[in-house]
């Protein structure tokens, strides 16, 4: 699930918490089981504040409980469109994509380890700052495209480097464990996103990597 821009395109985290109550509510509290991590992508122009960012940090439910709690503050312009029950007390896992050097920050790095945020590896071919710190339990890339940004099709060369980075990731450290890993193909303008997965998973197979597949829909 990926997190309604209005919030940080348009507010740019001023103002936020109805446009966040009203995204809570806005139906995936349905999805169970089914939702995975939620993604935060932040323009390139976006530079990082400390001061606004841990407040929006701050902001994000833990778990659906407190989801719950927030998205019954939605706006009224929503009645008869929300949905803001949550069946059963789950955790929520949020990553969070930033695409600006001010982010490398030991302050900002420190913050996601707290609250065990992602920290999204974005894979861009050098349009925007590339970010590999591991923040929390689970690892979370999106693959932008080869070369061509949104349309550059990885191929296996390519595809066995991520294929190793993955299974680092899985395998975790002796401290940290295993981690769950998410790997969102986004180099679909030309339809290179559903080949390169399938290659990627049959590498990971082949690999013998401790990772679980689950396509979504």
């Amino acid at each position: 699930m990926k997190a309604n821009r209005f919030i940080t395109h348009v507010r740019r985290l001023a103002e936020i918490e109805k446009p966040l109550a009203n995204f809570l509510a806005s139906g995936l509290l349905t999805l169970g089981e089914k939702l995975g991590p939620i993604l935060w992508q932040f323009p390139p122009n976006f530079r990082y504040d400390p001061e606004s960012f841990t407040r929006f940090l701050d902001l994000l439910p833990p778990d659906t409980a407190r989801a719950s709690a927030i998205a019954r503050k939605h706006e009224s312009w929503m009645r008869g469109r929300s949905a803001v029950r949550a069946e059963g007390l789950r955790t929520l896992r949020h990553a969070i994509e930033v695409r600006n050097e001010s982010f490398r920050n030991p302050g900002f790095l420190k913050s996601l380890r707290e609250r065990k945020l992602a920290l999204v590896v974005s894979h861009s071919s050098g349009r925007w700052p590339f970010f590999e710190e591991l923040t929390s339990d689970f690892a979370y890339a999106r693959l932008h495209g080869e070369g061509e940004l949104y349309s550059g099709e990885y191929g296996e060369e390519a595809l066995r480097f991520w294929k190793r980075r993955i299974s680092s990731w899985a395998k975790g450290t002796q401290s940290g464990g295993g981690r769950d890993v998410y790997v969102y193909f986004d180099n679909d303008a030309k339809f290179k996103a559903p080949s390169d997965a399938t290659t990627l998973i049959e590498l990971l197979q082949k690999a013998r990597a401790p990772v679980s597949f689950r396509r979504g829909a």
